[in-house]
């Protein structure tokens, strides 16, 4: 008897969980039905106002969770409102009878404000250079997306008023979609190289008169008094002011030549006599900020909206959407109708309200532009510009994030650094990869800095002859015997020792202090670019002759830790092998680990270990094996200069010449890529190489007597 009660109770219990669990699925399903399409509107929303927010933005944030979050925003924008627009086409076919509910047709009234999130935002055209080139994808998706809507709109049959207001939205959305799909176009590689003109026949007066313009906007335009000589502690604001107005308007020039670069055009001697001109006798920091000012409009011509908005066309559309959205939102306001649901009219609200804040956001972009700004200063409208200044000043505007990412070799190979989940992205084979972005920094580029690279660009810097043999080699494996002399010569085996003796005089106390800087950034930056973009360098395996200098310094420093160091890590893979990845167990091995092996008992270990002294000859092709014996030959000779001004003099100017060097020999499309992180040195010391006539840009001069040589 019981067992029969048991098997009925059971059944009736599993029978009640069954229509427990078609009930809440069928309720979930309902709530999905409704709220889906007013979710996904509203992520698209969402998505639209984050970009129009930090597209622009991205030439000055160097943090690469920013640019992770922007990435994220770019590939769902486009999807979510295809999504969204699926849905509402999905909704009205499943519609029977002939007539529309007014939900409905509000819902389908949506229809046009996707098409216009499909158009993006003016600030971010192109997330990479890589997607100019599917404007033609874009251009069938606005094919796809326009019949869509049209669809959609002919399916709702909606009433007068909203037919009126649709019609309007969808027109404004073609347009904004069509100029996404010119810019794209306009800034593909090809095209781009192709809108930017050959210099005519008559080559002396053309770039005659591109130097007579250049000279005269400057002077006129500057209102005769623009200083771009004085250093900036000199100035008064109104000057500074003044000096932000010439310092546009020369970019505004030289950025029309100079941007053949970037297309991987050739320029004419003509061309860096016109640059000359203008930069010369500037002092350092206006140079810098003319070069920082014509990158920043190469950003905005290959990531942004800026071919099309900086036209009238693009000006008077802006200002024909703003008006005609702030008009469908009061008429739809004064629309005295409750048929629709309150979550849906709140949807269409909002809508109109962020279509709104997106066209009021774009003007603000297109007025407080450089080019607007040089517009306007051509133009001598200087009571608006006095305006647009007020509230965002020539003088404070950020071009790029003015810093320069830092990486040390010795700091990665002694794991000063570690990670919950080491043990995890291990077995991903993704531990490096990780770390690398773990030990990088960023210091600020001083002025210091620029001052030496201003120097460098202008007198050529003798090497001593003893120490020539570390640059003869391989320019990747030359930067690594370098950062390791460096690091050696930054964390000195005796500080009290006589080859430091104290300076008295504070001139020249500063001037090693500021040269030990330099060199040591410039060291660390240069170590930056060889380990997360190689390309940027001369052909070579540098990144490979890291990897073997890495693992040999690990190797090197793990055989001389303290020998408590090894009973803590054999415990350390005890309690790994027994505990996984329990936290508590990580915590307790924080806590007993106490790592007194830093980086200078490193560099000591380093000096007290390889002998030096050895004259070792190795094989060209095993050089990166022995990396580490040369950078310790480099920095025992270099510790025999007793002056340490001098050493560092050395230092500095070595790695200015490395950085420069290696600036000169980047292909143009790197340096456009690295516009979208916050700028490189790198990139700014190439263009402004390029304005000196430093670079391999430029034609063979006498082209004709070549031509007529060959032919006799």
């Amino acid at each position: 008897m019981i067992l029969p009660v048991i098997a009925a109770l059971s059944s009736g219990i599993v029978v009640k969980q069954m229509k427990v669990m078609q009930v809440f699925s069928l309720r979930f399903k309902e709530l999905w039905e409704e709220w889906e399409l007013r979710g996904v509107v509203f992520l698209s929303l969402a998505l639209q106002i984050l970009l129009i927010c930090t597209g622009n933005r991205r030439k000055y944030i160097r943090f690469a969770s920013f640019w992770g979050i922007v990435w994220l925003a770019y590939l769902m924008a486009d999807p979510i409102a295809i999504y969204a627009l699926g849905v509402i086409t999905n909704k009205l076919t499943k519609i029977n009878s002939q007539s529309v509910d007014a939900n409905t047709e509000l819902n389908a009234f949506w229809a046009p404000f996707l098409l216009l999130h499909l158009g993006g935002p003016d600030t971010i055209t192109a997330y990479a250079l890589e997607d100019n080139e599917l404007w033609l994808r874009h251009l069938l998706s606005l094919i796809t997306q326009a019949g869509v809507t049209f669809y959609i709109f002919l399916m709702a049959g909606t009433g007068l008023n909203i037919s009126i207001f649709a019609i309007v939205m969808i027109l404004d959305g073609l347009v904004k979609y069509g100029e996404r799909v010119y810019v794209l176009w306009a800034a593909s590689s090809e095209q781009f190289r192709d809108s930017i003109p050959d210099p005519p026949s008559n080559i002396r007066r053309y770039w005659s008169n591109i130097m007579i313009e250049v000279r005269d906007v400057i002077v006129e335009n500057n209102v005769d008094g623009a200083d771009l000589s004085s250093l900036e502690e000199t100035l008064d604001p109104a000057k500074l002011y003044k000096r932000g107005q010439g310092e546009l308007l020369a970019a505004r020039g030289l950025v029309k030549i100079f941007q053949r670069l970037f297309a991987d055009l050739l320029l004419s001697f003509e061309d860096r006599d016109t640059s000359r001109s203008v930069l010369k006798d500037k002092n350092f920091l206006v140079a810098f900020k003319i070069i920082e000012i014509e990158l920043g409009m190469m950003y905005d011509l290959l990531y942004t909206k800026a071919m099309a908005i900086h036209t009238s066309w693009g000006f008077a559309r802006r200002i024909i959407g703003l008006v005609s959205t702030c008009i469908i939102l009061v008429l739809f306001i004064l629309i005295k109708d409750q048929r629709y649901s309150i979550a849906d009219l709140c949807m269409t609200f909002v809508l109109l309200g962020v279509a709104i804040f997106l066209e009021i956001y774009a003007l603000a972009v297109l007025l407080f532009s450089d080019k607007t700004a040089c517009w306007l200063i051509k133009e001598k409208k200087f009571a608006v510009l006095d305006i647009i200044n007020w509230l965002k000043p020539l003088t404070k505007r950020r071009r790029w994030s003015d810093h320069m990412a830092q990486y040390n070799l010795l700091s990665f190979a002694l794991k000063e650094k570690h990670l919950f989940c080491h043990r995890l992205l291990g077995y991903l084979h993704i531990d490096e990869k990780v770390e690398k972005l773990l030990y990088k920094h960023h210091k600020k580029v001083t002025k210091d800095l620029k001052r030496l690279l201003m120097s460098h660009f202008t007198e050529m810097q003798s090497l001593m002859e003893s120490l020539k043999w570390s640059i003869e080699l391989e320019f990747d494996q030359s930067i690594l015997i370098w950062h390791i002399a460096t690091e050696l010569c930054c964390h000195p085996e005796d500080k009290d020792s006589s080859k430091n003796p104290p300076y008295d005089e504070p001139h020249v106390r500063e001037n090693i202090t500021s040269r030990s800087k330099i060199g040591k950034c410039l060291s660390r930056y240069m170590l930056y670019i060889l380990v997360m973009y190689p390309v940027m360098l001369p052909t070579g395996i540098g990144r490979i002759k890291f990897q073997e200098t890495y693992v040999e310094a690990m190797k090197f420093f793990n055989e001389f830790r303290e020998p408590n160091e090894e009973n803590v890590r054999g415990y350390m893979k005890y309690v790994m092998k027994c505990a996984g990845f329990c936290a508590s167990a990580w915590q307790h091995i924080k806590r007993r680990k106490k790592r007194k092996f830093d980086i200078t008992g490193a560099c000591n270990q380093l000096r007290e270990q390889v002998k030096t002294k050895l004259n070792l000859t190795v094989a060209k092709g095993d050089r990166s094996k022995y990396v580490l014996f040369h950078g310790c030959r480099l920095a025992s000779q270099l510790d025999k200069i007793e002056s340490q001004e001098e050493k560092w003099e050395i230092i500095s100017e070595v790695w200015a010449e490395m950085l420069c060097y290696a600036a000169s020999k980047c292909k143009g499309s790197y340096h456009a890529q690295q516009l979208r992180r916050g700028g490189e040195l790198l990139t700014h010391v190439w263009l402004m190489m390029a304005h000196f006539g430093l670079t391999d840009h430029f034609q063979i001069p006498h082209a004709p007597a070549i031509a007529e040589l060959i032919m006799k």
